[in-house]
Formats: structure tokens, sequence, C-alpha cells
């Protein structure tokens, strides 16, 4: 049975009025993951022009203190009686208990909200180790990410109120400018963020270090270096750098486009050393990589090859330095022959 999902169902379904078919025809539509975030699209529209509830907190208040004032007024004439009265005590244990019971659930859903407000108010984008993927944002920007990458988006209002994105991995960014030249932020969990309006450029967010490439446009880079917090405006063919310290480096490039050549699972490597290699074996197939020797990781290579999956990565390493590679599973040794 082939599932016809409208956007006129699905409304009909948040105003419970789907039948059982229909409810199983949308369950098996949203196995699908496009399907399940058109769904949250339908669902933020429906709720914006079909409200649920209003709140009544003026009322609500008052019904509140009139509880307050009872429980006042009832204290009051029993304390005031030579002879307080014996339910004294079970009032007061009984309002109480109201007052403990409402905290508890107030604390449950508060907790609760705060467990699961990621998924609620962020769509993640994400790769696995050795994969690559194209997205386009709900702004029509489009964004690769790269083997073992995450782009967090904010769900609701992204494009109307914010364009701001966070960033783990590696990302190529085709930024679309907006009518109102809304800025578009890309930020890392290392106090370091890329401030754009339209432009292209490559991102790299990890945690030995940080790059950015910038192939078109313009755009200004924030990080905090120590106690300071600092920019730079990138012009195209600009390539910054940052260490775990965040300390920066900025030089020119002519071949801007060989820092994306991951697109086509194609390694780059100019002076890289064997060190630096590990960390990507690590980062890009989520490899354990273990050099013998000082000398041996600080070798460099040099040169660019097309490489489809790990195995073929370290295949090409053993030959351009000419040493072993021991793999087994998830753990690597690279020692000279």
């Amino acid at each position: 049975m082939k599932a016809d999902i409208s956007k006129q169902l699905i409304f009909d379904h948040f105003a419970r009025k789907s039948s059982p078919l229909q409810r199983q025809m949308i369950e098996a539509w949203l196995a699908t993951h496009e399907h399940e975030e058109q769904y949250y699209e339908w669902l933020e529209e429906w709720e914006r022009t079909n409200p649920q509830y209003v709140a009544t907190t003026a009322l609500a208040w008052e019904k509140f203190r009139e509880v307050i004032n009872v429980s006042a007024d009832t204290l009051e004439l029993t304390t005031e009686d030579s002879q307080p009265s014996a339910t004294l005590p079970i009032r007061r244990v009984a309002f109480g208990r109201q007052l403990t019971a409402a905290a508890v659930f107030i604390g449950f859903l508060l907790l609760s909200g705060w467990f699961f407000r990621e998924p609620i108010l962020f769509k993640t984008y994400q790769t696995a180790y050795g994969e690559i993927k194209t997205f386009r944002l709900l702004d029509g920007s489009i964004i690769k990410l790269n083997t073992n990458s995450s782009l967090r988006v904010p769900r609701w209002d992204f494009g109307r109120k914010t364009r701001e994105v966070h960033l783990e991995g590696e990302a190529n960014f085709s930024i679309t400018r907006t009518a109102d030249n809304k800025k578009f932020i890309v930020k890392t969990a290392k106090d370091f963020e890329v401030v754009v309006l339209g432009t292209e450029f490559t991102m790299y967010a990890r945690k030995h270090n940080s790059k950015v490439v910038l192939k078109e446009g313009k755009v200004q880079v924030r990080y905090q270096e120590a106690n300071s917090k600092k920019e730079v405006m990138m012009k195209p063919g600009d390539l910054v750098t940052l260490d775990r310290q965040n300390r920066m480096e900025l030089k020119t490039t002519d071949q801007a486009q060989k820092y994306s050549e991951w697109e086509e699972k194609r390694f780059v490597f100019e002076e890289t050393t064997l060190e630096e290699v590990a960390y990507l074996l690590q980062e890009n197939y989520g490899l354990e990589v273990e050099i013998i020797g000082r000398k041996l990781s600080e070798r460099v290579l040099m040169g660019s090859f097309k490489a489809n999956n790990a195995d073929e990565l370290l295949l090409s390493i053993s030959i351009l330095l000419d040493i072993n590679v021991v793999r087994q599973g998830n753990y690597v040794q690279l020692s000279d022959k």
C-alpha cells in the first residue's frame, strides 16, 4: 500500500481527525528522514495558525492567591482562638502536600524540557565515518559535510530570525544571500566562529586545530586567544589556521579549491607530518593510530591522491613513505621497515 500523504492529511492528523488507517500510513511515511523533517515543518505551520491553548495567567494567578488567602485565614482563625482547632495541623499538612506535589511536578516538567530540548529546538545534519553528504538549508544555502561531521541548525525560525549554525568537523559552505542581508554565522565549540553574508568557503573545526579557507566573497573570523577576543577579515584566497590554543596564522593560497577536494574523496598532503595524518585517520575513519618512533611521526607527505576508504588511504601512505602499516580492526600501527 503506497502512502499518499498531503499537507491537508497531516493537518487533519494534528487536529485529531485522521482515521486509524490514515495514522498507520503516516507512521510508515515518517520512517523516512526527509518526511520526518517535512512533518516538523508542517507542525510548526499548523501550530502558528491553530493555537491550541491560550493560558489565562491572570485568572490562574487570582485562583492561586485565593488558595493562599484561604489557607492563611484558616491559620489565623485557629491561632486567635484560645483553644486551637484539631483541623489546624491537618490543613497545614494538606496544603503543604499540595505545594510539594506542585513543586515536584513543575520540577519534573522543567527537567524533562532540559534533557530533551536539543532534538526539539535543533535539527542536526551529520555524517558517519567515511561518509560525505550534501544538504540544502531552508534559506537555500548548500552545505556539504565531510566524514564524521555534524551541523546543528535551529529547527524553528531559521532564516527568519536567525542564521546561526554550529559545526563539529569539516564542511564546505555555499551561503545564499537573503533580501535583508541577514548574517550567516557558523559557531564551533572552541570560541571560534565565522560570520558571512553570501560567500563560499571551507571550514574545519576538529580537536587538534581549526581552519577556514575562503574561495569567494568576504568573511569575518572571530576567535578567542587566551583572555582576548580577536577577529580577522578574510579575502578570497586567504587561509586562517588556529592551533589547539587558538593561536591564529593567516596566509594566502592560490589553490583554495584543494582544501575541499575531500568532496571527491581526494586527499592533498602539502608537507603534512605523519602525526597530522594520524589525526586525519582518527577523525575520518575512527581509527586508533600508533606511530613507532618520534622521527617517523615527523616525516612529511607530499602529493594528492584519491582514496575511497581507509584501507586505500593506508596503502597509499605505506607506498609514499615506504613504511610498514599493520591494521587490526580499528587499531593501526605505523613503523619503519
